[in-house]
């Protein structure tokens, strides 16, 4: 069934109307209705139009407030504004300009949106790139006002008041803009920036407390006696936002190039059976998961500036198969993969690390502990089968835990929830997948042209494959009815064969993953951002419950020494 683009226009009116009266019951109708049928589209941009709409449905239908903070389904509309930026049409050289603006205009509204839903679920990271790009493509005033909320949001949550400060600095500039521009926003989008509204408050606050030009000091460069190859290092990771510090994510300044974000200060109650390294545990094992991180993200660049081909004596010494598959096993991709494992672990350290503070597990349940584990109960029946949230955390206003949660769930598919994962590359091998296959299977990194060579579908083994299957299925119908004994076992055995081969393909061709160079670089770059982010916000979540802390017991600050 073909859904033409004025039903798709008529859908979307309908939506808005009901999600500006958030009429739930006819938003559930409509998106019924949207969700029942699988429905064909004369364009992609149809179909991104119409997964837009749903997605806008689903985001008002379950909304935080509505539900429980780990409900799958806040996930929706997530996953459908995922597939909606997934079927936008690339603008072409030869497209129409018109053509190019519709696809620029709704791509810069599914990012802004994505990114809001980011953003409630405490990802004050990981929704500020969508924030970027949907802000580049066209100014959307949307946006500029969206980021500026979020901007508010990651100063209100630091311990560092420098850095708070800077954030409300870029805060103020977005909101600026967004009220100079005010008459492009819909009435219903004007209440934050205009009479009390909270974004002209902190305006009105910023301008009354702050210059501009006191914030000039950040841009400034430092005459530092560093290597070539170090500061090449150093702008790569501010380029790429890999640096564990708030400020390399809205600038890239050289005063952002510093690892500097740790444990924030929290105080502990006077315990003198605790020996110095035990009361610094905590520090320690953050200190430590900051190291095993700044180790991956080096080998990271390294691997990046080693040639595809470039040979290495460390495996020069046997003679290597060429098994046709076009994979490469040099230095470069020994230390991708080598950092792709070490990030990978960092989820179950982190993991770890949060179980520990906020006494979420028995000591004795440390075996347990893993990212996928930490939020679940398993201490329930049936935990394995049915998932329901840690009882400790299951009430948890903690928005940094949130996102830790959400992050499991782009890593790895959580049982019995939504798969996110695929969504955000839907054309590219799952992490656990990848992690799997280098674990415990085979995987094989392989150059672009090569992997064209190898998995296009061959005609003639695909015929040969589909013969194959044809005959077994004949053969099958062959035995039925009963024939006779002789001719009977000489289809059995001529049927066992053909399921033999058959079986044999099915072996040989899963044996392997194979994964193109430019797949694996892109799915590390992604792993090593959410790694980063999530190291971000541990601290961030150990911060959030230290402000509740109660002032009714006596406690002793903590210095942290630090080696020189």
């Amino acid at each position: 069934m073909v859904m033409t683009i004025d039903e798709i226009n008529d859908l979307s009116e309908e939506a808005d109307l009901h999600i500006l009266n958030r009429d739930y019951e006819a938003l559930e109708s409509l998106i019924e209705r949207l969700t029942s049928k699988d429905f064909d589209f004369e364009h992609s941009l149809y179909e991104a139009h119409y997964l837009y709409t749903i997605a806008n449905c689903y985001s008002v239908l379950y909304e935080t407030r509505r539900v429980e903070w780990y409900s799958d389904d806040l996930m929706k509309a997530i996953i459908y504004y995922r597939k909606s930026l997934h079927r936008i049409p690339k603008p072409d050289w030869n497209n129409m300009s018109e053509n190019i603006q519709a696809f620029n205009n709704l791509k810069s509204m599914v990012l802004t949106n994505l990114a809001n839903h980011l953003s409630s679920q405490g990802r004050v990271l990981c929704c500020i790139p969508f924030y970027d790009e949907a802000i580049a493509i066209n100014r959307k005033i949307e946006a500029i006002a969206s980021k500026a909320r979020n901007q508010l949001f990651l100063g209100e949550s630091l311990y560092d008041n420098g850095h708070k400060e800077y954030h409300y600095f870029i805060a103020y500039r977005l909101t600026k803009e967004a009220a100079d521009n005010i008459e492009e926003l819909y009435p219903e989008h004007r209440v934050d920036l205009e009479g009390n509204g909270y974004l002209i408050k902190f305006k009105e606050w910023f301008e009354k407390n702050f210059e501009e030009s006191s914030f000039d000091y950040f841009s400034e460069e430092y005459n530092s006696s560093k290597t070539r190859k170090e500061k090449q290092y150093l702008q790569w990771c501010a380029k790429n936002k890999l640096f564990i510090n708030d400020l390399n994510d809205v600038c890239d300044f050289e005063i952002s190039h510093q690892d500097v974000l740790a444990l924030p200060s929290f105080s502990q109650s006077i315990n003198s059976t605790l020996t110095m390294h035990e009361e610094l545990a905590y520090h320690g094992n953050f200190d430590e998961i900051k190291n095993d991180y700044c180790y991956a993200r080096y080998l990271f660049f390294t691997a990046h500036s080693i040639p595809d081909e470039e040979h290495h004596f460390y495996n020069s010494t046997y003679r290597h198969v060429d098994d046709m598959s076009h994979s490469i096993n040099n230095l470069k991709i020994s230390h991708y993969k080598t950092s792709f494992r070490i990030l990978y672990s960092l989820f179950d350290k982190i993991a770890y690390l949060l179980s520990r503070f906020f006494d979420l597990n028995d000591i004795k349940d440390d075996n347990m502990i893993s990212i996928d584990n930490l939020f679940r109960d398993f201490k329930s029946s049936n935990w394995r089968k049915n998932w329901k949230p840690n009882k400790k955390l299951g009430t948890s206003d903690n928005h940094f835990i949130h996102a830790l949660f959400y992050i499991l769930k782009d890593i790895r598919d959580v049982k019995d929830t939504s798969s996110v994962s695929k969504w955000i590359d839907p054309d590219a091998k799952a992490f656990s997948e990848i992690r799997n296959a280098m674990e415990h299977r085979s995987l094989k990194i392989v150059d672009d042209f090569g992997y064209e060579l190898t998995t296009p579908h061959n005609s003639y083994h695909d015929s040969e494959l589909e013969k194959l299957n044809l005959e077994i299925k004949k053969t099958r119908e062959q035995l039925h009815p009963p024939l006779p004994p002789e001719e009977s076992k000489t289809l059995e055995s001529d049927l066992k064969k053909l399921e033999s081969d058959l079986y044999e393909k099915k072996k040989l061709s899963s044996h392997s993953l194979l994964i193109p160079m430019s797949q694996f670089e892109s799915r590390l770059m992604t792993l090593i951002k959410l790694a980063r982010n999530s190291i971000i916000y541990l601290s961030l979540s150990i911060h959030f419950e230290e402000k509740k802390r109660p002032n009714n017991k006596i406690y002793l600050p903590m210095g942290v020494p630090l080696k020189d």
